[in-house]
């Protein structure tokens, strides 16, 4: 039996680095308490990792998607695991007005991503700090957790009858603690 992938699709702002409200300048980019040694003990743990984030500034003209990947590529810079950290990555450009492709809540990445490395969808998981994260990973199908960075999506989320079922952590680096130890808890055909 081939060994199960566990995949988890991360949000940028907010999740990995301090969200600056249409962030620009790579100067700006900040990584949270802990969001390093997440990604370091998930890369460790051998699970795929995907970026995927909203970007309307994009769409609105506040910034490029060239300098959305500038900030990307500084934030691969902090986290210390070279430009291939992430599997695959989607920004997504649309505003909130714009018929939704990939601006989440869609569904369409992570979708994609599971089809392509032929994820099981009960072993990915979709972290993000507001509800539009979460939202992205119940469309998909997939687990979805609310990193609670954000105090005021937070309080908004919970009082939405959607959030019974959804964990939620203070922050990356408590998510991927407790992934890792449901990981570990698995039997060791399932564990990759």
């Amino acid at each position: 039996m081939a060994a199960v992938k566990t995949a988890v699709f991360l949000d940028r702002d907010g999740t990995i680095i301090v969200d600056k409200n249409y962030l620009k300048d790579l100067n700006d980019v900040e990584l949270l308490p802990g969001a390093k040694d997440a990604i370091s003990n998930l890369k460790s743990a051998k699970c795929m990792l995907f970026l995927f984030s909203n970007q309307s500034g994009v769409a609105r003209g506040i910034i490029t998607m060239d300098e959305v990947s500038k900030c990307n590529l500084r934030m691969m810079e902090l986290l210390g695991h070279g430009p291939n950290v992430f599997d695959a990555i989607c920004m997504a450009p649309e505003s909130p007005d714009d018929i939704p492709v990939y601006r989440k809540p869609s569904p369409k990445f992570i979708v994609e991503m599971i089809a392509k490395f032929d994820l099981l969808k009960e072993h990915c998981y979709m972290a993000g700090d507001k509800a539009s994260d979460v939202f992205a990973g119940i469309n998909a199908q997939i687990n979805a957790v609310l990193i609670a960075t954000n105090e005021e999506a937070k309080t908004s989320f919970l009082e939405s009858p959607e959030s019974k079922n959804i964990k939620i952590f203070p922050s990356l680096f408590e998510f991927a603690n407790w992934l890792l130890a449901e990981k570990e808890a698995m039997p060791p055909e399932a564990k990759k």
